[in-house]
């Protein structure tokens, strides 16, 4: 590894070298371009390894993006990129496949569904921190749909905001991912779904009085390989007009509450 110092300084490619940054370290770091051909990697028996890791990486993608397309309207709410995180959870369901061979091994989601309860969007706020009161929620796993109990929220109390914006509304969001299984083709993962049910807006310091929320699946048929995710966040807004509030991005929080 070489360092780049004084007043030349660049990143990316220029004729065989390549300048990049690293965290922690001020100094542009520099190398040399090489390794192995990508017809090498394709085809040469010692690569057999780095194929069958790169095989089951596409499918951990896979995973993780079919989660994250499952929630979509909570992403506006999480504060950092957790489709990678995704990926390396989808990769841990993975290792649990003892059955396929190398470069072949399925995600069964379905099988240990329960790991992925509680998975965070956010890293600089926790949702317990904002709403300090047990939840009660419910899917009907057959039926493809789910409710959440709100309870009775006091501002200062059990309903900490963080006043990014005056106004607050609750999100739930219900999706269905069947588990990533390996084909000829590559790992294949059908049928994604999603389907979020908004609360009215409230203002940041009134009481929140008690209240359900409820979602269900458009056409769902239940499947013994597919696992219902129930997430639920917090999105804050700024008033437009009196009867215009706009969302605000990354304020908020969100997390996945129950599955199913």
């Amino acid at each position: 590894m070489a360092f780049l110092k004084g007043d030349f300084e660049f990143t990316g490619s220029m004729g065989n070298v390549t300048g990049y940054k690293l965290p922690g370290i001020k100094d542009t770091v520099i190398r040399t371009k090489g390794g192995a051909s990508k017809k090498k990697i394709y085809k040469a028996d010692n690569f057999k390894l780095t194929r069958q890791n790169f095989t089951e990486f596409s499918g951990c993608g896979k995973m993780g993006g079919a989660i994250r397309r499952s929630m979509l309207p909570m992403v506006p709410m999480a504060d950092y990129n957790f489709t990678p995180v995704l990926n390396s959870f989808s990769k841990t369901i993975q290792l649990l496949d003892s059955e396929s061979l190398r470069g072949e091994r399925n995600i069964y989601l379905s099988r240990h569904k329960h790991l992925l309860n509680g998975f965070s969007l956010n890293r600089n706020i926790a949702f317990e921190s904002i709403i300090r009161h047990p939840l009660k929620a419910r899917i009907d796993a057959h039926a493809g749909k789910a409710d959440v109990q709100l309870p009775e929220l006091m501002p200062g109390v059990n309903l900490v905001l963080n006043r990014q914006a005056p106004m607050f509304r609750f999100v739930i969001n219900l999706g269905s991912v069947a588990d990533a299984l390996y084909t000829s083709r590559g790992y294949l993962i059908e049928n994604i779904e999603g389907c979020c049910t908004y609360s009215g807006w409230y203002h940041a310091t009134q009481l929140f009085s008690a209240t359900e929320l409820s979602v269900e699946l458009n056409n769902f048929s239940a499947q013994p390989d597919r696992t219902l995710i129930l997430s639920l966040g917090i999105q804050m807004g700024t008033p437009i007009t009196d009867a215009v509030i706009n969302p605000l991005k990354y304020g908020g929080c969100a997390k996945i509450i129950a599955i199913g």
